[in-house]
């Protein structure tokens, strides 16, 4: 048994019926075809008007000199209403009357008449309708009415003209609008994708300067006093198990804040204390540089509890990193640590008296001639805060970083 076809519910396959609608979508694809066609409906239409009514080779040629001219109404449309309102007129001249030459005559007037509206600029849809009521009203006289056509015959034929090319010219404007709907839709999804664009480069910009900050500053602590131990590991054992606890307890702490801050945190139950770092932490930011062998000292001035969040992220790196640098770049140097907050702002300022290295060779060349990938970092972080920072060598062969953050960018 053959199988089934499937039906549409009005007797037809659901094939065939897919193969009807497809005819009306290949038409729209191709205007030109649909106009083609429709002129040649419209020449036939004529033609056997003019044959039931008697065909004369006069009727039949104005018949289609007014309704062949569809057929160019999209790619010329004022040709077209020039051919056809001028055959119009021509054929009125002559003593003809044109609706006994086929009412497919008039459509095809009709037609033209909207296409140039529709489809043509102000001014040559104007130049249109001009020519179509000009050839119209002239050829009134000529009618059956000759001299004595009354008002009501212009208005009516006006209407006739005029009524369609209104129409065009709305349907035009509407499209018009929707073109620039269209293109204020794109350009707003252009932005869109810029923006989104931008907010994953300054995500990526913000997790890259964390991590450096987080790694440079714990594997730069964890190096220095690795290098501790081997000198002690034979003579103080205690002390070495000390110092690679205190290593052992930062590198962990390292991953914690880490994981935070790649959002894998939901299995690290102490996660959250890790969290965006703050000038809370600076007490232990402190111990771990001095365990280092780093001498630091802090003076701060003013409440460091109500700093908004970004602004005391920023003051927090910033700290770090200037401390880091010196354990780095500055052995045996000592750091000094200035905050002062006020109600606007905090003033950050980490001076480091140099190393004797340093003292003998001069100042540490990483001013703002050289700046280093650490330098730039706390220059960007105090821009995105609204704020300002320096970074250069002091007149006693040491180093200070300077920042000033104001509250009210982030705030």
């Amino acid at each position: 048994m053959m199988p089934c076809r499937p039906h549409s519910g009005y007797g037809w396959p659901m094939t065939t019926r897919r193969g009807l609608g497809s005819a009306p979508v290949a038409l729209r694809a191709h205007p030109v075809v649909a106009d083609v066609i429709l002129a040649t409906v419209l020449v036939v239409l004529g033609w056997l008007q003019l044959v039931s009514e008697g065909l004369t080779p006069g009727a039949l040629a104005g018949m289609v000199a007014m309704t062949a001219p569809v057929a160019t109404r999209r790619i010329a449309p004022l040709a077209s209403v020039a051919v056809g309102w001028v055959a119009l007129l021509v054929q009125e001249g002559l003593g003809a009357d044109v609706t006994s030459q086929g009412y497919a005559a008039v459509i095809a007037l009709v037609i033209t008449v909207y296409s140039v509206a529709a489809h043509c600029a102000r001014r040559r849809a104007i130049a249109g309708i001009i020519i179509a009521l000009s050839c119209v009203w002239i050829s009134i006289p000529f009618g059956a009415e000759g001299l004595d056509a009354q008002l009501p015959s212009y208005a009516f034929t006006g209407l006739v003209a005029g009524a369609p090319w209104a129409v065009g010219r709305m349907i035009r404007g509407r499209q018009e609008r929707i073109d620039e709907l269209r293109e204020l839709s794109r350009t707003l999804q252009l932005e869109r994708e810029e923006r989104s664009r931008q907010a994953v480069l300054a995500e990526r910009d913000r997790m890259a300067r964390e991590m450096h900050d987080v790694l440079s500053h714990t594997v730069s602590v964890m190096v220095v006093q690795l290098g501790g131990v081997q000198a002690i590991i034979d003579t103080d054992r205690d002390a070495a198990r000390s110092v690679i606890e205190s290593v052992r307890t930062m590198g962990k702490a390292a991953l914690t804040e880490l994981r935070f801050m790649l959002g894998l945190h939901a299995d690290v139950p102490d996660a959250h204390a890790g969290a965006n770092p703050g000038l809370g932490r600076l007490t232990e930011l402190v111990a771990q540089m001095r365990d280092a062998g780093l001498p630091v000292s802090v003076d701060a001035v003013g409440d460091i509890s109500r700093l908004p969040p970004a602004v005391d992220l920023a003051a927090y790196r910033i700290v770090q990193e200037s401390l880091t640098n010196t354990l780095k770049h500055a052995p045996g140097a000592e750091a000094f640590v200035h905050i002062e907050v006020d109600q606007e702002r905090i003033d950050l300022r980490i001076q480091n008296t140099g190393s004797p290295e340093t003292a003998s060779r001069g100042p540490l060349r990483t001013g703002p001639g050289r700046p280093g990938h650490g330098i730039n970092g706390m220059r960007e972080r105090a821009r995105l805060c609204g704020g300002e920072l320096v970074a250069c060598p002091d007149a006693d062969r040491g180093f200070t970083v300077t920042a000033h953050l104001p509250f009210g960018v982030v705030g």
